[in-house]
């Protein structure tokens, strides 16, 4: 278990009332240069995955290795260059599919 004390920058911010809680998300390592993609439900842990990416009028399913992840952000290990739109959203539906058409 760890304990953390927080102290606020402004303590006297109008917004503050008692009783308010916050969460505290702890960073333990930064890395430089990281191809990175939206954190959404896709995402359940480091691994490989299979995702819908878009090529001109259509979506490719591809094999993609993601690594570590935050909130906002999980980042891409191999399966994407820079530039790469990849579709986020729950695809479960089309799980047999390798190849969709955009209309």
């Amino acid at each position: 278990m760890i304990s953390f004390t927080v102290q606020l920058e402004e303590d006297n911010h109008r917004r503050l009332r008692s009783g308010l809680k916050t969460d505290v998300y702890v960073m333990n390592a930064v890395k430089d240069d990281v191809l990175r993609i939206a954190n959404s439900s896709y995402y359940v842990g480091k691994g490989e995955y299979e995702l819908f990416v878009v090529n001109s009028d259509q979506l490719l399913k591809r094999k993609v290795v993601l690594g570590d992840s935050n909130f906002e952000y999980v980042e891409v290990v191999s399966g994407l260059q820079p530039g790469d739109e990849v579709v986020i959203s729950d695809m479960s539906s089309f799980k047999g599919k390798t190849k969709l058409k955009i209309k």
